[in-house]
């Protein structure tokens, strides 16, 4: 007769596996943007000095507040190392292909992998460079 124990050894790889792949699937739904669809609208260019306005009204807004988010989406913002003002020069959530622009220039706007505030001119380690 076949022995149909489970080993400990059997036990623990099928609960990893079954714990990868719970945390893989809310990885992906968190990427999908949760079943939301995005509106893509065409954004007109600034002139020079309303650039220039924007780029003041950026540098004064902070999108740090997650106090509406679960610790587990603070905990995904925190593991892709979000920050407000990128490293990078040419690397920013607003040139990013995941970045959802705010209405206002003066608001934070979105992103379709990271929950809470996005700052247009942040930056994570999931930056994609948007195509045009």
């Amino acid at each position: 007769m076949e022995d149909k124990r489970v080993t400990r050894r059997d036990f623990l790889l099928r609960v990893g596996a079954l714990g990868l792949a719970g945390l893989g699937g809310s990885a992906l739904l968190s990427a999908c943007g949760g079943g939301q669809q995005q509106q893509q609208q065409a954004t007109p260019q600034p002139s020079a000095a309303s650039a220039d306005t924007a780029a003041a009204a950026s540098a004064e807004l902070t999108c740090t507040d997650v106090s509406g988010l679960t610790p587990e989406e603070i905990q995904m913002r925190e593991s892709l190392e979000y920050t407000d003002h990128s490293p990078y020069p040419d690397k920013t959530c607003s040139n990013c292909q995941l970045f959802i622009p705010p209405e206002n220039p003066n608001q934070c706007g979105a992103c379709q992998l990271i929950k809470g505030p996005i700052h247009p001119n942040g930056y994570c380690t999931s930056w994609v460079q948007k195509t045009t």
